[in-house]
């Protein structure tokens, strides 16, 4: 089991990192399929805490009941955030999301970052297209405002580095492949620096790709028992 954690957020953020942020996460063709054919388990899921809710109402006299379903909401998304309760794919990709920034060690405090950071598009330094399948989902606002944080922190350098790359070879293209616009060794040091960015496009598809592991792991029989 995870440990549970919150993300440490700057002060000058704090009051816009509450509730659920809109993410789009590009992902691999066949991957939404994937994710579709999960909506069964998605409901399985919701019965079960129903089911746990209810256990935990019995014998519970009406100002008691009322007070455990207000303190339900909150353990479930914190259930959700450990990846032990998926009952929708925002809490799929919740949960996937926390286990990836929990294994890159981004779960500490980050210094404030500039609102750029959060820009749509794709982040500077990305490589053009590669992936067919947007999904869309809510996620936990304090771990977005991280992954944010993280990326734009651990590729300062990168970033240096493109901007002095971009002063010497301002006409070029680097990533249209046929027609570059610079020479073989500036292309060939244009995706060395590229290589040195964290993409949040990365992070983000890589919580639906975990998310999809959690959730195979949890629905596969334990050993013993299948």
């Amino acid at each position: 089991m995870i440990d549970s954690w919150r993300a440490v957020i700057p002060a000058s953020l704090a009051g816009s990192v509450l509730g659920t942020v809109p993410v789009t996460a590009h992902v691999p063709y066949g991957t939404r399929k994937e994710l579709d054919g999960l909506k069964p388990f998605f409901k399985d899921q919701q019965a079960s805490a129903r089911e746990q809710l209810a256990a935990s109402l019995a014998g519970m006299d009406r100002r008691a009941a009322a007070a455990r379903r207000g303190r339900w909401g909150k353990e479930k998304d914190e259930l959700r955030r450990q990846g032990r309760l998926l009952d929708s794919l925002n809490a799929l990709v919740t949960g996937g999301l926390f286990q990836v920034i929990e294994e890159r060690g981004w779960n500490r405090e980050w210094d404030a970052f500039p609102h750029q950071a959060m820009a749509r598009g794709r982040s500077p330094g990305s490589p053009g297209g590669g992936w067919e399948e947007p999904v869309g989902v809510r996620l936990p606002a304090d771990l977005v405002t991280t992954v944010y944080a993280a990326c734009w922190h651990t590729s300062r350098e990168a970033r240096e580095q493109l901007e002095k790359w971009l002063a010497r070879y301002p006409r070029a293209h680097p990533n249209r492949p046929s027609r570059p616009g610079c020479d073989p060794g500036a292309l060939a040091e244009y995706q060395e620096i590229q290589a040195k960015f964290t993409h949040r496009g990365d992070v983000w598809r890589d919580a639906v790709i975990r998310g999809i592991g959690i959730a195979s792991a949890a629905r596969s029989p334990a050993p013993g028992t299948g």
